[in-house]
This record gives C-alpha cells, structure tokens and sequence, in this order.
C-alpha cells in the first residue's frame, strides 16, 4: 500500500484516508483549547466511551489544565473536567450498564491516615459513592494485614485490562513500597468482587497483577518474560489453564461470539508469532490471527464488548514504510514508500479470521530507535463498544515517509477512524 500525504485537518474536520478511504475525524486541537502537548486514549485496554457512547474520556498531560476530559461521545464536543483521583492515568472503568457511571480506586493520605477506596461517581452529577476501602482490610486483623501495608497504593498494577464485564469483578494488587528481584515494582495481587464484597488470597507479585477475565470467572496472570500465562481461581488463585504466550507484549482481553474469555497480543518470538495471536483462555489454544511478523510499536483494543469478536490494532513500525530502512536513530526511505501494518490501523475479527486494512495513524513520535521518543505519540487506540469507530492518538505528519524525520516534540491530538457502519 502507497502512503499518501494528506494534511493535518482541523479540530472537527472530517476527511477521507487517501490510501483506505475511511473517515477520519480530529477530535482534539490540545494545544490550543488548553496550552498542552497532549490529548489522547487513556490505554488500549481502557475503554474511553461509556456504554452507550454518549460520553467520552481523553487524558491531557500538563497545560493550563491536566486531567480527565470528558466529552460528548457523539459530537466529541468538550463537556468539563473530571473530579476523579485514579491510581493512573489509565485506570478508570466505565460501567457497562449505567452511561452515567465511573470505577476508580482512589488512593490518597491525610495526617497518617491512609484511604484505598474502590470509588464509582456518576459523572454527570459528581456523586461518588465508596464501594470498599482496602485500607481496613490492611489493618490488623483484615485479609491483607499480612500481604500490603497501610501505606501502599491499590491498584491494577503497571499494565491493567478492565473489569469483568459485569462489573463485579477487578483484579488488583497493593504496592509494597519496594521492587522486586528484576528490578520492577513488588505488589501483593488480589482479586476483589463487588457483589459479594471478597477479596481472593494475596500473593506477591512483580510488576503485572493477575486481571479479571472479562467473564468474572477467573483471573488473567503472566510474568514478565516468560513464555506462559495463565488461569487462575479468582479466590484461591489455583491455575485452571496454561497457555503458551509471551505476556509481556501489548494486548487486551475480550470475549468471543460464544462467550470465551480470549486474550489477543502481538507475538514476536515463540511457538505462534505474529501481529495478531489469540489464546483461548476458556478451552485452551492458540493461533495466529494476522501470522505477518509484527512491526515495532504494536498495540491492540478488545474492548468492542457489545460486538464481540472484534479488535483494532495499530502499529508504529517504520517511519520510512515497510520497504525503508529503520536500523537507525535517522531513518532512510525508499524511492516509493510503501506500507504493510507500517503506521496502519486494522480491524480483525478473532472468530472469522476477517481482517481489514483501515487507515494510516500518521503517527512517529514514538519511534523505538529514535533519541527523542515520546512516549505519548505511540499510536494508542481504543475500538469503540458498538465496533463501529476507533480512537487514536497521532502526532499527524511528524515524519513523511518520502523524507523521514522524528520529532519527539510534537503535539498529539486525538482522532476518530468512523467506520461505514456507524450511524
């Protein structure tokens, strides 16, 4: 596929992909509505619409004003800043049933006293409501008075997923206030569900806490760098199943069209590589998707829960296209660039095997070999409920793959790919 130039369009100009012809739509001008640098999809395994996208969430790093924005999620019109103090930028979760409704584990101290609270607000009208703070449980006597000290903050460690889909269930861990022998953070992991107010057996991990299944029925767990993940009892954290996968890279957790808890990443070493592998966490297995070795770069969104089957990839790849030379800090280009997932978007279908080539992000920032690269210019992006639009962060023209450069100082803003059946 031939990369085609196309400008930058202005904050709610709607213009077609020269190379895919899908509509693209920019959402955000960060810069000049708030003096920052950055407006973007919290994380891929965040969803950023409620359930019946009519609200939207964007992040915006420091300006005249830093937080969570809410927007309208249909005229992406902004509606006001959120009152909300998550455990990270990432870590908020729409319910999938009340529009108005908002989780967030709200860690925080005043004079000695500490307060973990498992927080839901209505967004609309601001009234938060406790559902459980975990401080108690650290204190003598609790479940985790032995596992977490008072001081260490809950949270769904460096790299959560979501909640069950059900809203019932979270996978959590308690910082230690240490690191662990690889030099990552140490938690105690636990699982807490909502409808019975449990909390499943710590255990001491690094880095990754075990993740809720998107059907509450287990939890989701890997170590960094190693070549399993697996199933656990949600209470017991007994293994149910093993799985042969590299945890560590970027993906999300969804259900299939009949109920299957599946895990989907980019694999790039191991028994099944490619850009798109699925394990099936319910029966076991795993099969490449999209088999084509994955560029650098490359993140995934299962998040389309009302249309299951369905997630959006993006990747970083090379700035010079697919037929360029990247080994570099200064990438050099070929004659005619061409691109194969390179700075591309695609939508897959884990159960049918259906994949579509969708837009290009436009984004370099965050090129890997690069001296200056931004973090927040890697191309996140987030599949709508319904799968029927695409969030993504770019810093748009950043690098022409004609004449590469990077510029880790650009501004990202955010866009919406709207895809034919979105009405």
């Amino acid at each position: 596929m031939s990369y085609t130039l196309l400008a930058k369009p202005a904050k709610g100009t709607a213009v077609l992909d020269p190379d895919f012809g899908t509509t693209i739509r920019r959402i955000t001008d960060v810069k000049a509505d708030w003096g920052s640098a950055v407006a973007v999809p919290a994380y891929p395994t965040i969803q950023a619409w409620n359930s019946d996208e009519s609200l939207m969430i964007l992040y915006v790093t420091s300006g005249t004003t830093q937080g969570w924005a809410l927007f309208d999620g249909r005229t992406y019109s902004f509606k006001k800043w959120l009152d909300i103090n998550p455990a990270d930028v990432e870590q908020f979760y729409w319910s999938t049933t009340n529009p108005a409704q908002l989780y967030y584990v709200d860690n925080h101290e005043s004079g000695g006293s500490y307060t973990h609270a498992l927080t839901r607000i209505d967004v609309n009208t601001g009234v938060k409501t406790v559902l459980h703070d975990f401080a108690n449980d650290m204190k003598t006597g609790g479940i985790l008075a032995n596992a977490c000290p008072i001081s260490g903050r809950v949270s769904g460690g460096n790299d959560p997923f979501y909640m069950s889909y059900d809203n019932d269930v979270m996978g959590l861990g308690c910082y230690l206030n240490k690191n662990g022998p690889n030099g990552a953070a140490a938690y105690a992991s636990f699982s807490y569900r909502i409808s019975s107010n449990s909390i499943g057996t710590p255990f001491t991990v690094e880095a990754d806490v075990a993740q809720a299944l998107p059907s509450g029925r287990g939890t989701y767990f890997y170590k960094d760098n190693s070549s399993t993940v697996s199933v656990l009892d949600a209470s017991t954290n007994a293994v149910q199943r093993t799985l042969t996968l590299n945890g560590s890279e970027h993906g999300d957790m969804l259900l299939s069209s009949t109920g299957d808890d599946l895990v989907v990443s980019a694999q790039f070493d191991g028994t099944t590589t490619g850009t798109l592998v699925v394990g099936n966490l319910t029966r076991g297995g795993v099969k490449a998707v999209i088999a084509a070795y994955p560029p650098t770069g490359t993140l995934i969104s299962g998040k389309s829960w009302r249309n299951p089957g369905w997630v959006a990839l993006a990747s970083t790849g090379c700035p010079a296209g697919s037929n360029g030379n990247c080994q570099g800090a200064t990438p050099s280009a070929a004659s005619t660039p061409q691109t194969y997932l390179d700075q591309e978007i695609l939508l897959a279908n884990v159960d049918t095997g259906v994949t579509c080539r969708v837009a290009h992000h436009r984004t370099t920032g965050n090129y890997a070999n690069s001296s200056n690269s931004n973090y927040w210019a890697q191309p996140n992006l987030v599949i709508s409920p319904s799968g029927t639009r695409i969030l993504f962060a770019s810093d748009w023209g950043a690098a022409n793959p004609k004449s590469p450069t990077i510029n880790g100082a650009a501004v990202v803003d955010t866009y919406v790919v709207e895809l034919p059946g979105y009405r």
